[in-house]
């Protein structure tokens, strides 16, 4: 269920708050995801807070499609997000530089 990625991604979110701190803070940022089998879902980061909302975002800085299964191991830690997307594994359209945030939050959460 999607409600299982959605929790999981709040879960890496407060981790990784921790870790970060003043810097997401001063994150302003919507990411749109595409995986098929779901419904599309976007996450806006914005004044310290993420949250996620289902349905398509008017602008956001990217779009990340990629199967659930390769969603999953990346919020588990199991797959480097680079690696998904140098492997194929994850398209991104839109601005790929502003999704080394969403990287950063998976790699501090890891270490």
């Amino acid at each position: 269920m999607a409600s299982e990625l959605f929790e999981k991604f709040k879960q890496v979110y407060e981790k990784a708050k921790e870790k970060m701190g003043d810097e997401m803070a001063t994150w302003n940022k919507v990411f749109q995801f595409e995986v098929p089998g779901l419904e599309p879902f976007y996450i806006e980061f914005k004044a310290g807070e993420m949250k996620i909302e289902t349905g398509k975002h008017p602008s956001p800085l990217a779009t990340l499609s990629m199967e659930r299964d390769v969603m999953e191991k990346i919020l588990n830690g199991e797959l480097d997000a680079m690696a998904a997307f140098m492997r194929g594994m994850m398209k991104i359209t839109g601005n790929v530089m502003e999704t080394v945030h969403l990287r950063k939050m998976f790699e501090v959460v890891k270490e």
